[in-house]
């Protein structure tokens, strides 16, 4: 029984990297007719797939990498510099900095709404002491 289940997972999962192959592959051929830059992170995001899917793959990676050497060697960009993947490079850098700090932001904001709730909570616990102290005071002259 057990033998049959672990048979029947492993036929799942070579069917599902069989599709994922032939999506990365289709995406390669869209990405060898389009002008776009070429990243493993923008086939894999075609593809419906995982960066780290590509990288670890033997076949398909390579694939990928010569289709961006031969691009990078097509087009150079004015003043000798790199092409359009480093473009890509610094934009999903861009996107993953503004993600970064979007997030940094939500957590100030929930420290502040924290930190209120506390600022709040301390002054209706002074008001409840100075009442004290004053009815107190005004029970015990002296």
């Amino acid at each position: 029984m057990a033998d049959r289940r672990t048979q029947a997972l492993a036929t799942a999962t070579r069917q599902r990297t069989e599709r994922a192959e032939k999506a990365v592959e289709k995406a390669l051929r869209h990405a060898c007719s389009a002008h776009g830059p070429v990243t493993i992170a923008g086939i894999a995001a075609a593809a419906g797939v995982s960066a780290d899917f590509i990288y670890k793959h033997q076949k398909l990676r390579p694939q990928i990498e010569a289709l961006r050497r031969s691009r990078t060697a097509a087009s150079p960009r004015a003043g000798g510099h790199t092409d359009s993947d480093a473009e890509a490079a610094e934009s999903t850098l861009i996107r993953r900095l503004t993600q970064q700090l979007a997030q940094i932001r939500k957590q100030h904001r929930e420290e502040i709404t924290e930190l209120r709730a506390a600022l709040e909570a301390a002054h209706g616990e002074l008001l409840v002491l100075r009442r004290r102290l004053q009815d107190d005071q005004s029970a015990n002259p002296r």
